[in-house]
């Protein structure tokens, strides 16, 4: 087991979930990519601004810890609560394709109000790994104990888990969430999904890294996203050249969008007090991630007449440029 800490907004940002490499190969790790998108998928804030924003909208965020706990016998929360109209939504579906341990699900499941379904994949064989952390981290049992597994030693140790509850109870009002199979390139597991709803937002980080599996996960994103679904992907350039041709086909079927980052003036003026001349400040517009070779891209579905004939050079230009910010 290993306690991931992913920032200091609120306590959805503290997870217990098991890594298991030995069982479920590089689905039972968490890559570095993970982290990143992790955070462009928090709620705005008023530090940085990213650009493109995080396309679920602001309204579907549950509000900080603080807020939604006022503390007991404050007439002013209770007056807030009672009299503030409850503004209705449409309810949204998120897929996260590829998920593995769940690490970027399940945190944004927890930021994400009632109206959100989240529906976390992967093989057949590493749902087992996700449903054990959705339920240790978004349930408890009746008792209002939270269930629990015995603890690894290190990542990739395996033991045998303890077995989870009868009944589960969801410790807030978040997302509802569910674990399921999805292998890519397989159309009939693909329907089954999309037969429950359409999907609105696809989730997927770390998943560019075994060439032979490409023309698979592209054929799965063609299969579960229309027109209005976006795409938010995370990637780590590890072997650029042996990664290129999976993106130069996705942006034959998907216009991308890296995000960058701007963290805002005040900020700015804050980290340069106490900073030595000369040293590196990591403030103004820059691409997110850039630093350690990682990138966060929201995508949409091109229509029929605007599919590219030959390859898209999107991220070569992005890669041969060194573009900074």
């Amino acid at each position: 087991m290993t306690k991931m800490q992913n920032g200091a907004d609120d306590d959805s940002t503290i997870i217990s979930g098991m890594q298991d490499i030995s069982t479920f190969g590089f689905a039972g790790r968490i890559w570095e990519g993970s982290y990143k998108l992790e955070i462009f998928m928090r709620r705005p804030s008023d530090q940085y601004t990213f650009t493109p924003p995080c396309p679920i909208a602001a309204e579907y965020f549950l509000a900080p810890k603080a807020k939604q706990d006022p503390p007991s016998g404050s007439l002013t929360s209770r007056s807030q609560h009672e009299h503030e109209p409850q503004q209705k939504k449409e309810p949204i579906r998120v897929i996260e394709i590829g998920a593995g341990t769940g690490f970027v699900g399940i945190n944004l499941a927890k930021r994400l109000c009632a109206d959100c379904t989240l529906i976390l994949t992967d093989l057949e064989k590493v749902v087992p790994l996700l449903q054990k952390n959705v339920n240790d981290n978004l349930y408890a049992t009746p008792s209002n104990t939270a269930p629990t597994f015995t603890p690894h030693p290190a990542p990739d140790t395996s033991q045998e888990e303890t077995s989870s509850p009868v009944s589960l109870l969801p410790l807030q009002n978040h997302a509802t969430v569910t674990a399921e199979a999805l292998a890519w390139g397989d159309s009939e597991q693909a329907k089954r999904i999309l037969s429950q709803g359409k999907i609105d937002f696809v989730i997927a980080s770390e998943l560019v890294y075994f060439p032979e599996m490409y023309p698979q996960l592209l054929q799965t994103l063609k299969e579960v996203t229309d027109m209005e679904t976006r795409v938010i992907f995370g990637y780590k350039e590890r072997a650029f050249w042996k990664e290129l041709p999976f993106w130069e086909q996705f942006g034959r079927f998907f216009e991308m969008e890296v995000v960058r980052i701007d963290t805002h003036d005040n900020d700015k003026e804050k980290s340069e007090e106490g900073n030595d001349e000369g040293e590196e400040k990591q403030c103004g517009v820059r691409v997110f991630g850039r630093e350690e070779e990682i990138y966060v891209f929201v995508a949409k579905k091109r229509s029929e007449d605007e599919i590219l004939e030959g390859v898209d050079d999107t991220l070569t230009t992005l890669m041969m440029m060194e573009i900074g910010y």
